[in-house]
């Protein structure tokens, strides 16, 4: 019997194809709001053809929603990411690429502040060891 890979070239594309977005946005568009973008999932269809780029705000303090000058820089962006993912990948065909604001993440980042800045107002206390327990 043939033994089935614990991972397909899909995943793997899109673990290459996120990485290289997160570049893109960071370093090849041009307009400053790219950069508030943080990539953090994605989704590549078993075909290949359509990536879903899951991201949350860098700067907030998680109840920012993305702004609508900031929906049209990535919808502008979204082919010219496509193209150069077929470039740096050498893909057959570009994929369609949607940008979709991820909420739950975005929750997830400000519930983590929050606890953060509750752990920083504690006072540490010093663990003593328990008498009862043998060395």
């Amino acid at each position: 019997m043939r033994r089935q890979p614990s991972f397909t070239r899909a995943d793997r594309l899109e673990t290459l194809m996120l990485d290289e977005v997160e570049r893109l946005l960071s370093y090849e568009v041009r307009s400053p709001l790219a950069l508030t973008v943080k990539v953090v999932a994605g989704r590549l269809a078993p075909d290949l053809g359509h990536l879903r780029v899951m991201y949350i705000l860098r700067d907030g303090d998680g109840t920012a929603e993305p702004g609508k000058p900031l929906l049209d820089v990535l919808e502008k962006a979204q082919s010219f990411i496509g193209r150069t993912l077929v470039e740096a990948l050498d893909l057959r065909s570009k994929p369609h690429v949607v940008f979709v604001f991820d909420k739950d993440a975005q929750r997830a980042q400000r519930v983590e502040a929050i606890l953060a800045a509750e752990r920083a107002k504690r006072p540490v206390e010093a663990e003593e060891p328990a008498d009862d327990v043998p060395a």
